[in-house]
């Protein structure tokens, strides 16, 4: 199997590594060969056989030898075949880079699992309507706020997430950064999925109203109705927007700029088959009104 003719039929590279290391234990084939050749040199005859193809020069051989031997291509492959069957340092990386993708999804299974207690600790302050700040949420504060109440009740009855509080250095979670952001991930998902159903559901109806907040702007709120799959009546909030004033083309305008990204074909639009709003600033003029201009 270490012929050239065995391995021209099938070549080195396509063996199985145990093949491999029998070629290699073999060594080169030693063929021998009777050499002819009818050449002159100043002025001598002489007979030597030889080969129509590669080297035909016999006078040359050695130092095209010489040339070969130190080529970067047989140098290179001289020290991968006597590396060879010997210790692979690929394969040493590739088992620490192995390592390394299973230490660092285990990293990510547990940080999946710490933000998981996290959002439902967030979840528990939205279902009763509880800030999730306070005043003082140091940690000698002797009333922090419900969230910070509610992570350290978990981590005295969950292993993982005491650990995790003690050992944080970059990210604890605790912080009214975190506390935004995971807000802002949650209404992004909670928005997806109300979009994906009110696209789904044959008919929807809308309701709207124009409040101001503790800074006196003004917003509107959105709220959708549709029938789900189980014939039920579900009632989605769906977002804030604020107003520049309380008149009802500004409102029209930003209920419309909420339709359109929702329901942006034409089939969509005749999904909505009912609206309510409340307040005199909606209803100014039968044909002004935000009800006329939706």
């Amino acid at each position: 199997m270490n012929t050239v003719d065995s391995l021209l039929t099938k070549p080195f590279l396509g063996m199985t590594p145990e093949a491999k290391l029998r070629v290699k234990a073999l060594g080169p084939e030693e063929p021998g060969i009777h050499i002819e050749q009818s050449a002159k040199d100043r002025g001598k005859g002489y007979t030597r056989s030889w080969t129509r193809t590669g080297v035909t020069d016999l006078k040359h051989l050695a130092e095209k030898i010489k040339r070969h031997d130190s080529s970067e291509s047989h140098l290179t492959n001289v020290l991968k075949l006597s590396l060879f069957g010997k210790s692979n340092i690929a394969l040493q990386l590739n088992e620490a880079y192995r390592k390394g993708v299973i230490k660092h999804n285990e990293e990510v299974d547990k940080n999946c699992y710490i933000l998981s207690k996290l959002i439902d600790c967030v979840k528990f302050c939205g279902a009763f309507e509880l800030a999730l700040r306070g005043h003082n949420e140091t940690e000698e504060s002797l009333n922090p706020s419900v969230f910070r109440g509610l992570v350290d009740f978990v981590s005295r009855i969950d292993s993982a997430m005491e650990a995790h509080l003690k050992s944080a250095t970059v990210f604890k979670g605790t912080s009214k950064t975190i506390q935004n952001e995971l807000l802002d991930c949650m209404r992004e998902v909670t928005r997806e999925t109300t979009v994906q159903q009110l696209r789904s559901t044959d008919y929807l109806a809308i309701q709207a109203d124009d409040i101001t907040d503790i800074s006196t702007k003004t917003q509107s709120v959105l709220v959708f109705l549709h029938i789900d799959g189980n014939s039920k009546l579900v009632e989605r909030f769906y977002c804030f927007s604020y107003l520049k004033d309380s008149s009802a083309d500004t409102i029209s305008a930003a209920i419309l700029n909420e339709l359109n990204l929702i329901l942006p074909e034409r089939s969509g639009k005749e999904k909505l088959i009912a609206q309510s709003y409340d307040g005199a600033s909606v209803m100014r003029g039968a044909p002004g009104g935000v009800k006329k201009q939706i």
